[in-house]
């Protein structure tokens, strides 16, 4: 290796607990075909180590560098966490007054019986009551990615 080339691998910086990273991804189903994107809008950033995306992509990226591309495959616990029934629960109907209708798969926020604010799918509606899913659409799902690294910066 010349004198360079040293200088040049000096300069690349690998993503490490310092660094804010941007990136381009795209989530893929079994068949290969895209389910979600970021091309053709900005790309995403997030600081390493604040829990800013999935832990397990985050962790897939330590060590990569800019124009790294990769695939990888996240087990829900490493990705948005198990299917839980749990997370299905009903809300009086009155709840929603506010709202012109109310229809399944419809997607809303409401306040869960813990008191706190939740994105929920509407799963059904009864003459006096809702049923709603809390569980984020890919909850129980294995998920696959293929990355683009697009920056590395360190943070400030």
């Amino acid at each position: 290796m010349d004198h360079w080339s040293i200088e040049w691998a000096q300069l690349i910086m690998q993503i490490n607990q310092q660094c804010i990273v941007t990136f381009h991804y795209a989530l893929l189903n079994e068949k290969g075909e895209v389910m979600d994107t970021s091309r053709g809008q900005e790309a995403v950033s997030f600081t390493v180590g604040e829990k800013q995306i999935l832990p397990g992509l985050e962790e897939a990226m330590v060590g990569k560098s800019t124009g790294d591309k990769f695939q990888l495959k996240l087990k829900p616990s490493q990705g948005y966490g198990e299917w839980s029934d749990d997370r299905v629960y009903d809300i009086a109907i009155s709840a929603f007054s506010e709202l012109e209708s109310v229809d399944v798969d419809m997607v809303c926020e409401v306040t869960n019986p813990e008191g706190n604010k939740e994105i929920v799918t509407i799963v059904s509606v009864e003459e006096d009551r809702v049923t709603v899913d809390a569980n984020h659409p890919y909850a129980g799902v294995d998920l696959k990615f293929s990355i683009e690294i697009v920056d590395v910066s360190k943070a400030i």
